[in-house]
């Protein structure tokens, strides 16, 4: 019998409150040599830059507040050259940080040749896009979506509530959850230090209230020139508009003390706006859902 497994999304949220096959290779970390490239990916596979994404898996959807999926990235990515990059430490001082912690620790042959026989039984180079919702009868769990990179483009397969069921619906989302188990155990004993991105997101809403006076903390505005309003558009939450824009990874600097509670006043009309910033992932786009 397998054994159960939990829900990414739901243990990020506890946690809170107290990603290569058929027609695409895996390139393995840059000390790797050919022959530690599994039997079943072809020879004359082109290699992809060390640094470009292999896979990545996150999270969708669930009983979480909308800032949570606004503002919280990937789970786990891998690139071609072995880099993993997966969730830092979460203290348990309230309010939080503002900037979520990522790790980023260098992969081995041999996890790498683990991850590469995984991708292979989930199939997913065959697959373009698919979602396995057979797991109807669980409520509010999210989904836990895969996204994997190969010369023939970007294939995705997701499943809603991974790992609430002994039995699951296919090969592929059974091998997912393996992958999903894997990954975890890797966060646990890889060597690894704070992630340093090239990129940083920061999505700008009106704040609707909701902090606990006590812990609210309202500052000026930190982008000097930047109004949020001329931003892109993030996402629509029904009347309330999100917006977004790309920084280097300098502007984190200015992020350094704010915490989960601190709302800005903002620049031309002197509302409150809440921000939500993280370090993007590679392969990861500037500001696309």
């Amino acid at each position: 019998m397998r054994s159960k497994k939990r829900p990414i999304g739901l243990l990020l949220v506890l946690v809170l409150l107290l990603s290569a096959c058929g027609t695409g290779g895996v390139v393995g970390p840059p000390d790797s040599t050919p022959d530690s490239t599994p039997d079943s990916t072809p020879d004359s596979t082109p290699e992809s830059p060390s640094g470009d994404p292999l896979l990545q898996i996150h999270s969708e959807g669930g009983f979480v507040p909308i800032e949570w999926n606004l503002g919280n990235g990937p789970t786990f990515t891998v690139t071609n050259g072995g880099e993993f990059v997966f969730p830092g430490i979460t203290t348990l001082e309230y309010p939080g940080r503002l900037v979520p912690a990522y790790f980023s620790g260098q992969l081995d042959e041999n996890e790498m040749a683990r991850i590469n026989e995984l991708l292979t039984a989930m199939g997913i180079a065959e697959i373009d896009e698919e979602h396995d919702d057979s797991l109807d009868n669980v409520a509010d769990a999210s989904t836990e979506v895969i996204r994997f990179w190969d010369e023939t483009g970007v294939h995705r397969y997701s499943v809603y509530a991974l790992g609430m069921s002994d039995n699951p619906a296919s090969d592929a989302t059974a091998a997912f959850a393996d992958l999903v188990d894997y990954l975890h155990e890797l966060s646990g004993t890889v060597e690894s230090a704070d992630y340093q991105p090239e990129r940083v997101r920061v999505v700008a809403g009106t704040y609707q209230g909701g902090f606990d006076s006590e812990f609210e903390r309202v500052e000026d505005w930190p982008l000097e020139g930047e109004n949020p309003g001329d931003w892109d558009t993030f996402t629509t939450v029904g009347e309330d508009k999100w917006t977004c824009k790309a920084f280097d990874s300098s502007t984190l600097e200015v992020f350094a003390d704010a915490r989960q509670t601190t709302i800005y006043t903002h620049p031309e009309d002197g509302g409150q706006v809440q921000l939500l910033v993280r370090p993007l992932h590679p392969g990861e786009e500037d500001c696309t859902l």
